[in-house]
């Protein structure tokens, strides 16, 4: 016995309008799943690979898989879909769908570029379903909705670098100045619920827990409405910086000035003298102090270490470190400079032994199984030493990504870890959340092609091998190159990359000061 089915949010007439149009009657199971597969064959198709092994190719395209499967579509065939408000909306303009279920506070550092990057007509409609979802929740932009209903979860402000990733990977079709509007008015004036510690600190309802201080101090500090303070510095500062390259896409250089220097904040909550080993992000008193700290395993709060999780958000102050992401030269010169911050990262990635530390070694070292660590290891091309990025990418995918039950490090976040992984394996990461410099791996297949309406992008490596990921040079559509980035323009028009890869690295490719991706400091 078979059953069809129809869903809708809407009405019964609207669930067995769905049911004709996807699914009509005299339809056989067979036929279904038949259409089912070659939907998902086309949208897999758009990115071709060879070489590599069986199971590298199974778990890269079942990465893809993942990554593609949400946010999903929420309205109905006809347009319509209930919205935040409980009202029914149709879509309209350009919009073709509605989508819904967006996990905000991963998915804007990776998992939007690329299904941006792949269709931009669908992430166009992304951005405008976050917009609209915002307009119906009284012009706030929830960090995780489900459905047409806000759960608050997690921390930060992350729908302004969403936005902005959007239309720095090709989603231009939705209406972009309104979203500015929006995310510009929800940074400057603080509401009721900004002001609230209701939801705290989980599930805060405010978009910008503490507004009213950000704007007056600079940072959060201890006891404002937050998960963590320091995390939530290092999460609002992300926004800021997302605000600016949005504005400064569509010509609102005062705005995209005003911005980036807010994105500067984080050197408010950054104590040079933290701990032995330099400084770190640290909680901060609304008087300017330095916070104790107290982890839920002691008894009495007491000074900084670098092992704490309190004031940080499903990590630790270790961990947290690092996550400047559009700044990370100044980051680097906070530290006391590429060598000294190199060094740090070696230290965050081995053990004393010079093992791999990077999931569930401890506080003090890296986790590439959740998002607070996820942009690390592309930090050595700032640093003048890709080669160690080169080897760490190269040494998580072989070992961490596997063909098995458990072949996915942590919690797949909607599609975000399994973003991370396809990215990996094509041999660079959109390290920068609202823009589209890619900073450069190396790719694990001999031959990649990526079909985009855009245009394509070919990436050549004879020489790939789970073995071989140092870059011993690399031409850029034909041109010789020792950049260890790619400019916004290839991510926008595709070209050719062409690596010749060997066995052990070339310390020269990349190690010049010219040749490092960049930082945008505003000054």
């Amino acid at each position: 016995m078979l059953v069809r089915v129809g869903i809708s949010y809407v009405s019964e007439a609207n669930a067995r309008e769905n049911l004709a149009v996807e699914n009509p009657s005299g339809t056989t199971f067979d036929v279904l799943r038949q259409k089912a597969e070659a939907a998902w064959n086309r949208k897999l198709g758009q990115i071709e690979i060879e070489g590599g092994t069986d199971d590298q190719r199974t778990v890269f395209t079942t990465a893809l898989y993942h990554a593609s499967m949400t946010p999903n579509v929420y309205s109905d065939t006809n347009g319509e879909y209930r919205g935040m408000d409980g009202k029914v909306h149709r879509v309209a303009g350009p919009q073709q769908a509605q989508y819904a279920n967006f996990s905000g506070w991963d998915v804007y550092r990776s998992q939007l570029q690329l299904l941006t990057w792949l269709d931009s007509s669908i992430g166009s409609d992304i951005a405008q379903s976050l917009l609209n979802q915002s307009q119906q929740n009284g012009g706030a932009w929830d960090r995780w909705t489900h459905n047409s209903g806000a759960t608050h979860v997690m921390n930060g402000d992350p729908a302004a670098p969403a936005i902005a990733d959007i239309w720095a990977f090709g989603g231009h079709g939705f209406d972009a100045r309104a979203s500015l509007r929006s995310l510009v008015h929800a940074a400057d004036v603080p509401t009721a619920a900004d002001l609230s510690k209701t939801g705290c600190p989980v599930l805060c309802e405010a978009e910008r827990p503490a507004l009213d201080q950000w704007l007056k101090l600079h940072y959060i500090p201890v006891g404002a409405p937050s998960w963590g303070p320091a995390a939530d510095t290092l999460e609002d500062v992300s926004a800021e910086f997302g605000i600016s390259a949005l504005a400064d896409r569509l010509g609102d250089k005062a705005i995209s000035r005003r911005f980036i220097k807010r994105a500067q904040y984080w050197r408010n909550i950054w104590n040079p003298n933290a701990a032995p080993d330099g400084g770190y992000f640290e909680n901060r008193n609304a008087n300017g102090t330095w916070a104790t700290v107290q982890d839920d395993n002691e008894k009495a709060p007491h000074p900084f270490t670098p092992s704490t999780e309190d004031g940080f958000v499903e990590g630790s102050a270790a961990q947290y470190v690092w996550m400047v992401p559009f700044n990370v030269h100044g980051l680097f010169e906070a530290m006391g400079g590429k060598e000294k911050a190199a060094a740090r990262l070696d230290a965050f990635f081995y053990d004393a032994k010079g093992a791999p530390a990077v999931t569930n070694a401890g506080p003090l070292h890296a986790e590439l199984n959740n998002e607070p660590s996820i942009e690390t290891p592309w930090l050595y091309d700032f640093a003048g030493q890709p080669w160690k990025t080169q080897q760490l990418v190269r040494q998580v995918l072989n070992t961490i990504w596997l063909n098995a039950p458990n072949g996915i490090p942590g919690n797949d976040d909607l599609g975000e870890m399994s973003s991370w992984d396809v990215f990996a394996s094509l041999g660079f990461y959109p390290e920068i959340p609202g823009r589209a410099e890619l900073v450069l791996g190396s790719p694990l297949f001999s031959r990649i092609v990526i079909h985009r309406p855009d245009g394509d992008i070919t990436i050549r490596a004879p020489g790939a091998a789970a073995d071989k990921p140092y870059v011993s040079s690399l031409r850029v559509n034909g041109k010789s190159t020792t950049k260890t980035w790619l400019p916004e323009s290839f991510a926008a028009h595709g070209g050719v990359l062409d690596f010749v890869l060997f066995g052990t690295p070339n310390k020269s490719f990349g190690s010049h000061d010219d040749d490092q991706p960049p930082s945008f400091e505003g000054k």
